[in-house]
């Protein structure tokens, strides 16, 4: 059996550590499979999981689309503030047009394979010292954003101090009590441990998230006809059963997390619709530059 390496950044509950499991499951009888669950554990970030599997050190791995913006700028589509009104209408802009357009883009640039879409979560706001309702709580707070250009504007545009970490460098952060604030979906806020550290949790949903699973071009390309489906029928299913753990996830950590004595505050749309007027220039920015992205 040929061998397959997949790695991943994140530990046991994540969401997509156990959809890689279910991935595995499927295919463990025709592959020899190793999985390294979470490369930050080792010390590596988590953005060198996008050259590790262009350079087929690994096989197979998943990442927010965010760390791909020096490699598909166009993909930043997914990172304009408040630009969608929910995730479903992300969802239907992925299948419809996003999904072929960054799939022939990965394969024509990266070496790369696109077996799916997965839901990254719906990203919120939290912070150590209050609750976010309007640009003056954001100010003067440093937040920990990914190291995309974008995400720093944005986040120095409301009023914070950005701080841009990889996902490695979050945690220790974190760990050291060096940040005021961050943004991440429900489960990483609860698998990072965000929770004992920043008790005040403002649900923006300021962007939904979606994480590219990838696989080696090359690698793909060498396998038999009947392995490349083994792979392409696992990973459809594999993404149907992501987006379903994903969204039970989701409505089961709201309690979770208010039993850890976290306050809770979910934006009006009035004030959704301020802080959208101080970012909007973003979209505008984006749609000047890549005009064919606003399907």
């Amino acid at each position: 059996m040929k061998k397959l390496k997949i790695a991943g950044y994140q530990g046991d509950g994540s969401v997509h550590t156990r959809s890689v499991k279910f991935f595995i499951n499927k295919v463990s009888n025709y592959f020899n499979i190793s999985f390294d669950q979470d490369i930050t554990e080792k010390g590596k970030k988590a953005a060198s999981l996008i050259e590790m599997t262009m350079n087929n050190e690994i096989q197979i791995s998943y990442l927010w689309s965010s760390y791909y913006e020096k490699y598909i700028p166009e993909i930043k589509l997914l990172d304009l503030p408040f630009y969608f009104k929910n995730k479903n209408e992300v969802k239907s802009l992925i299948n419809n047009d996003l999904q072929a357009y960054v799939s022939i883009e990965l394969i024509k640039k990266n070496n790369l394979k696109l077996l799916g879409f997965w839901d990254n979560g719906s990203r919120h706001i939290s912070t150590n010292n209050n609750i976010i309702k309007n640009q003056k709580s954001c100010e003067n707070l440093k937040i920990r954003t990914t190291p995309s250009p974008l995400h720093i504007d944005v986040f120095n545009e409301l009023g914070f101090i950005s701080t841009p970490l990889d996902v490695r460098d979050f945690k220790i952060a974190l760990k050291n009590d060096d940040i005021d604030a961050q943004e991440n979906p429900l489960t990483n806020y609860w698998n990072f441990g965000v929770q004992h550290k920043q008790k005040y949790l403002t649900l923006s949903s300021h962007l939904f998230g979606f994480c590219l699973f990838v696989m080696n071009d090359t690698f793909f390309n060498g396998l038999s006809n009947h392995e490349k489906k083994i792979l392409t029928k696992a990973s459809k299913d594999t993404t149907v059963y992501q987006y379903e753990l994903a969204e039970q996830d989701d409505k089961k950590l709201i309690d979770l997390i208010k039993k850890e004595n976290v306050q809770i505050y979910e934006l009006t749309q009035h004030e959704k619709e301020e802080l959208l007027d101080k970012v909007k220039h973003f979209h505008d920015e984006f749609f000047e530059k890549y005009p064919k992205m606003k399907f």
